[in-house]
């Protein structure tokens, strides 16, 4: 064998030992390792992807808070998705600082690990695309709690409590609350609702409605089945109603029914509410203007009687301010404004709240006359001497149109709550709202003319974005509108 061709033999050897570690190298980092240019792109994608998913986490959000109610829940797979899509998204931003972090070799290495959250991100976007509800009926929902009421004094927290103590009673099984207008009753049942609901041990479910007006069989059936969250059909006939309903409420367990402003008395079988005992645990309560309606449905009574100067004094100071003491000259004129108010808790929220931050005596002096003159003016029935109290509130609005919006309140349904948007935008097509240039800036004008309307106790916020009329208030407003046409 020639030299040369030995020295090509040996030189061929070392060659492919050579391209052997070569390949041994590329099989160990060759996979994993990604090409910059390739990787780069994918880091791109990664990120596009990322943000598709931020999009449609916020848009799913959004549903949920659309859909989300009292007495319904957040499906779990939804939570479940979300809470992913918050992981995944922390993971992208960790993954992102270790790329900035690296260095040009090493960070292709990092190229599996963005592939992987691409993929991850895809099955998030796939399973993402929710085509039913995001929601459903929370078993655990057990009944509707309500703002706490204003109402202060060792009065009121006796009759709570005397009410509490009857309902945890075996041998008490229905409850009458009686009481004139405007004295507290429903504020009261509010306070027992909200306790009742806080120890959930003693009862299944506390069913809360507002009865008010001329209520028949049906309507009454359909106010409780809806306050269940429950349909009856109406073309059943009453008897199969009164059973369709005497079944929804049987398969509550135990349950408080608390039937607020009951102006007649009424059969419960033709109803369908199962008769109240000892054995199946189950109370009714009832507030009423009439000691009557009491006797009828053979319930143990309580009467509300009108708050004791003390606590309507305090209850005056409350709502009209503190500050009021400051000023010498004026306690003995508020005071007279206070005592005006009879002790009614409606009456008092309301004069006390139209006349806060008023620091004037002249002012203070000509509210006092107004209201002994008005006070005079009737004819002693209590429910048009607590109307005239409540127009006093109605006339310190003082802007006519302001009065208007008011009165407009009273065209709505009785029995459910005023969508505060929808009503902003009817008081600006009634052109009730100054134009203040532009749509916002009216919407913002509505909203003012809204909150000083709530701050004067003429309108109640009960939240879900509504508001409510107190049915007194209505009347009130009914009565200075049909003196408004009539002139």
């Amino acid at each position: 064998m020639s030299k040369a061709l030995k020295s090509f033999m040996d030189l061929t050897e070392q060659v492919g030992k050579i391209f052997e570690v070569a390949y041994t190298l590329w099989s160990l980092i060759g996979k994993p390792w990604d090409f910059p240019g390739g990787f780069d792109q994918n880091l791109k994608h990664m990120k596009r992807k990322r943000d598709e998913l931020n999009g449609q986490k916020e848009d799913t959000t959004s549903r949920i808070k659309a859909e989300l109610h009292p007495r319904k829940k957040v499906k779990k797979e939804v939570e479940l998705w979300v809470e992913n899509a918050k992981r995944i998204n922390v993971e992208i931003q960790n993954l992102e600082s270790e790329v900035e972090a690296s260095s040009f070799l090493s960070r292709g290495f990092l190229g599996k690990n963005v592939c992987k959250k691409i993929e991850e991100v895809e099955e998030l976007l796939e399973k993402g695309r929710f085509s039913d509800g995001l929601v459903v009926d929370d078993p655990s929902w057990t009944g509707q709690a309500f703002p706490t009421p204003s109402l202060v004094g060792e009065t009121i927290k006796l009759k709570k409590d005397e009410i509490l103590g009857y309902l945890m009673n075996n041998e008490v099984v229905k409850i009458g609350v009686h009481g004139m207008p405007g004295v507290g009753k429903t504020s009261v049942m509010k306070l027992v609702n909200n306790e009742l609901l806080n120890d959930a041990d003693k009862f299944n479910i506390v069913v809360w409605v507002t009865v008010s007006g001329e209520s028949g069989v049906v309507e009454l059936q359909n106010k409780i089945a809806r306050a269940m969250d429950a349909v009856i059909s109406e073309d059943e006939d009453g008897t199969i109603r009164a059973g369709i309903l005497s079944e929804i409420l049987g398969q509550k367990g135990r349950y408080v029914l608390i039937l607020d402003d009951v102006r007649e008395h009424f059969s419960l079988e033709e109803v369908g509410i199962p008769e109240p005992s000892a054995s199946n645990g189950s109370k009714l309560v009832l507030t009423t203007r009439s000691l009557d309606v009491c006797r009828h449905m053979d319930c143990r009574q309580i009467k509300m009687e009108t708050l004791p100067e003390a606590d309507a004094w305090r209850l005056f100071l409350e709502k009209v301010g503190q500050d009021l003491m400051n000023i010498a000259d004026l306690v003995p004129v508020a005071r007279s404004v206070a005592e005006h108010c009879a002790g009614l808790p409606l009456a008092i929220i309301a004069v006390a709240s139209s006349m806060k931050g008023e620091y004037s005596l002249p002012i203070w002096r000509n509210s006092f006359n107004e209201l002994n003159r008005n006070v005079h003016s009737i004819n002693g029935d209590v429910k048009d001497m607590v109307i005239q109290r409540l127009r006093f509130s109605y006339d310190r609005l003082l802007d006519p149109k302001i009065q208007k919006c008011f009165l407009i309140c009273a065209a709505y349904p009785e029995y459910f709550g005023i969508h505060k948007e929808q009503l902003i935008r009817n008081w600006i097509r009634g052109q009730l709202v100054d134009n203040m240039g532009d749509m916002q800036a009216n919407l913002d004008r509505g909203q003012a003319i809204l909150r000083k309307l709530v701050d004067n106790c003429l309108l109640e916020d009960v939240g879900n974005g509504r508001v409510k009329m107190h049915d007194l208030v209505r009347d009130m407003a009914l009565r200075i509108q049909h003196q408004l046409y009539s002139s």
